[in-house]
């Protein structure tokens, strides 16, 4: 993040303005932060534009459709003000290198961080695609290596299909020696540009180097229309749909929904990662994909302010299931002459809390230019000036030819003054009484409070807070989400996210956590090499110094937890929507980079359910605990008596 300049805006829409992320032909990129902490980047049009209103009426339209891509790899949009003096749009700060950043610090991608990195993008343009969005300026910068994923960012020259779009016509847009052949040409640029975009990326990401070198823009605009570049260091389970993908032709070009299922398909194709026994549906699920192989470091951002969060509590049961794993009693120790770790730099945990993401506001007219608002903003102030003036003309005649009822006290001090002023005496006759008529209080505006969802799991009935979502797994197993649910769990394939609640029926006592729900000393663990959770992400050490060990297999890259400082905060009882109680515990965890999170477990033995998060994100903690508190099992078949 860079400072800001002199001129810059210390606030933009409700955003404190804390530094700049960058600019372009559009606006500059600006960090920014809400009133309750979460990081945002504010892209603000620059001021030629502003007062373009076909330029506004168009940036309102794309803003619109692009509030309804709803993509785990498409950074979510937050807000936007297409009518104001400089019109803006606020979109979730993604913390992580770039791809251009990553290949300059770290090199090219290789094995699963390079599946996991097409097939991010895939489903990145899948999801575009079907709200009928074009980006056209995919290029390293635009991708982020975030630490559950990629994300794809910048929709600063996005097109919708219809041919709207904000730019004007005939000007060339996007980054030279990304663009596609058919955009030096006179043919649309459409969603094959994408897949071309989504092509280069790949070389880039294999090679560190730019598809077709550097230059003039000429040189480079030549180079497009007439050479193709070499794919021979792409994987060969990835090097056919690259090079269909650069086709000079868009016709001859597949389907972003072809390459995500192209990529998916080749990479469980490994030999390594052969899904034997797995569910079909599962083994196409690229969100399934990505959490197995994604397993970058989590990427510090120290020059952020961070908001303070206070303390939250939450009551009741959680369960989880880890196919493979074998329950532990307590921790198991290192074998013999494994050197001991000591303190490590701490990881934070990414972000900082970010609020749910309402709908973008809407815009059907295009905004008025500055000139206009500020001619309407005056009138308005004249007319509210007007209105004033013959209000207080008119009361001033109303109290003096009748009573008025006189307000009541208000303060302790002006009832005593009242009560202790002499009352001069009246000199003349007795007025006849007037009943007062009586105060009226103020009609407060009403608070309006968010609907709630309601979700059945096999007759168990729920009440999801707005905006989250109850995922069914199995007949016996669900995953509630919220809108900052987007954990991810590597190589233990957890049933659900980290961040999420998970809800397991038939939770016998010889499953966690129903056989370690009295463990008041590792009971939060869950199997013998358990991975650190924080912030919702499992994270590999580079250093290994903080790694599970080398003798846990697959699963020893990773950092784990320390269970001998790890603690339990609270044990008891949490009451449900239909007063039953279920065992409540919540745990401090910490791992072996010093990092901590909490985790939280509701547990209903006669009946065999459970509830859990294994890392609960502060902004979640309250909705965790509506959710057991409306609970109600009077509707499930194998409910204990109350």
């Amino acid at each position: 993040m860079l400072p800001l300049l002199t001129g810059d805006p210390h606030e933009i829409g409700p955003y404190r303005v804390v530094g700049r992320l960058g600019a372009g032909g559009m606006g500059v990129v600006y960090a920014g932060v809400d009133a309750t902490g979460r990081r945002v980047a504010v892209k603000l049009v620059h001021e030629a534009l502003s007062l373009d209103l076909e330029f506004r009426r168009r940036f309102s339209r794309e803003i619109r459709v692009l509030g309804g891509v709803e993509s785990p790899c498409v950074a979510r949009v937050l807000g936007s003000d297409p009518g104001t003096e400089r019109p803006w749009l606020a979109t979730e700060f993604i913390a992580g290198l770039t791809l251009e950043q990553h290949a300059q610090a770290e090199g090219p991608l290789t094995g699963d961080a390079l599946y996991g990195l097409a097939a991010g993008l895939a489903e990145a343009l899948v999801a575009m695609h079907a709200a009928e969005i074009v980006h056209r300026d995919l290029k390293p910068s635009n991708a982020i290596l975030a630490a559950g994923g990629p994300k794809l960012i910048d929709f600063g020259i996005a097109k919708v299909l219809d041919g709207s779009t904000v730019t004007h016509t005939g000007t060339l847009i996007g980054s030279p020696g990304w663009i596609s052949p058919e955009e030096y040409g006179d043919g649309p640029a459409g969603t094959p540009a994408d897949v071309y975009g989504w092509a280069l990326l790949v070389l880039f990401a294999v090679t560190g180097e730019q598809p077709y070198g550097t230059g003039r823009p000429e040189v480079l605009a030549y180079r497009i229309r007439e050479e193709t570049p070499e794919s021979g260091a792409v994987p060969e389970g990835l090097r056919g749909l690259v090079e269909r993908a650069l086709a000079k032709d868009p016709a001859e070009r597949p389907l972003a929904e072809e390459v995500l299922a192209g990529v998916t398909e080749a990479w469980w194709a490994l030999s390594e990662n052969r899904p034997e026994g797995r569910p079909a549906a599962e083994a196409a699920d690229v969100t399934a994909l990505i959490q197995h192989t994604w397993v970058l470091p989590r990427h510090e951002t120290p020059d952020w302010p961070v908001p303070p969060t206070g303390p939250t509590s939450l009551a009741g049961p959680v369960p989880l299931v880890l196919p493979g794993w074998t329950p532990a009693t307590g921790p198991v120790p290192p074998p013999a002459g494994t050197p001991a770790t000591g303190p490590v730099p701490v990881w934070p945990v990414p972000g900082t809390g970010p609020v749910p993401a309402g709908p973008v506001p809407p815009a059907g007219k295009p905004g008025p230019s500055w000139v206009h608002a500020y001619i309407a903003t005056a009138v308005g102030l004249t007319l509210v000036a007007i209105t004033t003036i013959v209000a207080v003309a008119v009361t001033s005649s109303a109290e003096r030819s009748a009573p008025v009822a006189q307000p009541q006290a208000v303060s302790a001090a002006t009832d005593a003054a009242a009560a202790t002023a002499p009352v001069p005496a009246s000199t003349s006759a007795p007025s006849p009484s007037v009943p007062s008529p009586a105060p009226t209080k103020s009609a407060k505006p009403k608070k309006k409070t968010p609907k709630s969802a309601a979700v059945s799991l096999e007759g168990i009935r729920m009440a999801l807070p707005k905006s989250w979502r109850m995922i069914r797994v199995d007949d016996h197993t669900a995953c509630i989400e919220s809108p900052d649910s987007d954990g991810f769990s590597g190589p233990w394939r957890l049933a659900c996210r980290p961040d999420s609640m998970t809800v397991v029926l038939r939770s016998g006592p010889d499953q966690w956590p129903g056989y370690s729900i009295e463990d008041e000393d590792y009971g939060f663990m869950m199997g013998q090499d358990m991975p650190c959770l924080a912030g919702g992400n499992v994270a590999s050490d580079p250093t290994g110094r903080t790694n599970i060990g080398s003798w846990a297999g697959e699963y020893g890259r990773y950092v784990g937890v320390d269970p001998y400082r790890s603690r339990l905060n609270h044990s008891g009882l949490a009451r449900m929507g239909d007063s039953r109680k279920a065992f409540y515990r919540d745990w401090r965890v910490m791992c072996a980079d010093d990092v901590g999170y909490t985790m939280r477990i509701w547990h209903l033995p006669e009946s065999r359910v459970s509830f859990y998060v294994l890392c609960v994100l502060p902004e979640d903690a309250a909705g965790y605990k509506k959710i057991i508190a409306s609970t109600d099992l009077t509707g499930y078949p194998y409910a204990a008596p109350i």
